[in-house]
């Protein structure tokens, strides 16, 4: 109940007490002066009566809230504390699978030094499959490019240049290279070393005509990480099916850094009617300082 309703019962009770006692005065007015004393003292109790039992309500009602703020208050503690409970556990759980997790690594590891080791042969075994990856697309992507321009020029022009021939003095004919066969033991046979450049010929202008100038150059591509040093360069030529012996000519550069390219040879001229005599062709013979040869042939027809 509020205090308000409370104390508004309790002034309405007060009041109807006054009035009865007010009345029994006049009452018992006629009954004597004993009579009187009598209901003056009803009216006096009963008005402490009121006063008493208001009190007790009051009381009451004091104890009634501090129940429930302790009531709330222990509420609020018995969840901060199930919270505080659950993060230690989360806490603890989480540093016991720290532990297991160091105790796992610390038995994976059985040699440091050995660790390290498989690490860097590893590591080396991948870069070099990465090197030989590199190489292989380099090589594919330059005879796609080959064979489309190739393509292209037996459209648009009569020149079409082979693939580019390369010769190892240190490997004979019918031989591998690295093939070694012993008393009970057969060792196996090393890859051949791929071709490190190719060796192109240029002719220009493609459609030249009778009586007009042309050029003609001899072009090594580097496709090593190697420098590549050019000894000798020997031009073949064949006209109408006869060949006729050529010669060496002066080398325009004597060094091709890696991955780079260099014009080798250049010489122009005037279209005559003996390279209208056709099939003719133009064989370029390149002699490294090691020893190795690289050969390609231009051929055309009138």
């Amino acid at each position: 109940m509020d205090s308000r309703d409370l104390r508004r019962e309790v002034a309405e009770l007060r009041h109807q007490l006054r009035r009865n006692q007010v009345a029994l005065v006049a009452a018992l007015a006629a009954l004597g002066l004993g009579a009187l004393g009598s209901v003056g003292l009803v009216g006096f109790y009963g008005v402490r009566l009121s006063d008493e039992i208001w009190e007790v309500r009051e009381h009451v009602e004091s104890i009634d809230e501090a129940s429930r703020t302790r009531m709330l208050a222990l509420s609020h503690d018995l969840t901060r504390q199930r919270q505080e409970l659950a993060a230690i556990r989360k806490a603890a759980n989480d540093d016991l699978e720290a532990i297991q997790e160091a105790n796992r690594k610390i038995a994976a590891i059985r040699d440091p030094n050995k660790e390290l080791t498989a690490l860097r042969e590893a590591n080396q075994e991948l870069w070099s499959e990465l090197a030989s990856q590199r190489s292989d697309l380099l090589d594919a992507l330059h005879e796609h490019q080959s064979v489309s321009s190739t393509e292209e020029a037996e459209l648009s022009s009569r020149f079409r240049l082979g693939e580019t021939d390369f010769m190892d003095p240190e490997v004979s004919a019918g031989e591998l290279k690295g093939f070694v066969k012993g008393d009970e033991k057969i060792h196996r046979a090393s890859a051949l070393p791929p071709s490190p450049a190719h060796l192109l010929i240029e002719l220009s202008p493609e459609k030249v005509g009778l009586g007009e100038r042309y050029r003609l150059e001899v072009r090594l591509v580097n496709r090593s990480n190697q420098p590549l040093g050019a000894r000798a360069l020997r031009l073949d030529w064949s006209f109408g099916g006869r060949k006729n012996t050529g010669g060496d000519v002066p080398l325009g550069v004597a060094h091709v850094a890696p991955r780079d390219s260099a014009v080798l040879y250049r010489v122009s001229g005037k279209w005559t009617p003996v390279q209208e005599s056709g099939p003719v062709s133009l064989t370029a013979t390149l002699t490294l300082d090691d020893g190795e040869r690289l050969l390609n042939t231009l051929r055309w027809s009138y």
